[in-house]
């Protein structure tokens, strides 16, 4: 009897533990928003015809922070006072139950326009953390399986920037604090670039 009840706390005390260390995907998804303003858009020099180039796939990471893609955009409607980028992937095709993210960047000041190859974690905007979650950087594209992977980058045009959000860099802004904070700001329009990573 001494032994199930020294077994029993502790099978409660982990199945406590596991729940607690379970971080649920946001709520939050903005897959069906439909630009607002039709002439403000998102390029990228490293996709040609929705396809991204071989010379951007799979950087090498130097010192954990890989070569990010370059971004430029137009025509960002009136009254934006923030942008933010978020780009990311659902590695199970029609499953919306995971995902992963590549590129978390907010405080982007309305007025720039770009974000030239390698530089986006120089500029006077934020970067979050990378796929892993272990650094603050930049993941490029490098899909093992074969056929077609479809990536979007979504760039938002913000009321505000996110108060949640931290002023500086952090590791700890995943996808999931990054999109929740986004939930929570005034949305002035979404424009998106999508393109595919073929094996």
């Amino acid at each position: 009897m001494r032994i199930i009840k020294f077994i029993v706390p502790l099978l409660i005390l982990s199945v406590f533990s596991c729940k607690n260390n379970r971080t649920d995907l946001t709520k939050v998804n903005h897959d069906d928003f439909k630009t607002i303003h039709p002439n403000f858009t998102l390029s990228s020099s490293a996709v040609d015809h929705g396809i991204l180039l071989d010379a951007f796939k799979c950087e090498e990471k130097v010192n954990g922070v890989e070569n990010s893609i370059p971004l430029s955009w137009k025509n960002v409607p009136e009254g934006t006072k923030s942008l933010a980028v978020v780009m990311y992937h659902y590695p199970k095709k029609d499953d919306k139950t995971e995902i992963n993210s590549y590129l978390l960047l907010w405080n982007i000041s309305p007025e720039i326009t770009e974000i030239p190859y390698k530089m986006a974690k120089s500029g006077t905007w934020y970067m979050g953390a990378n796929k892993d979650g272990n650094a603050i950087s930049y993941t490029s594209p490098c899909s093992q399986g074969k056929g077609k992977h479809t990536y979007i980058i979504a760039l938002y045009a913000l009321a505000e920037t996110p108060s949640s959000l931290p002023t500086h860099h952090s590791v700890e802004v995943d996808y999931n604090v990054f999109m929740n904070a986004i939930g929570k700001t005034k949305i002035i329009d979404r424009t998106t670039l999508t393109f595919i990573d073929t094996k």
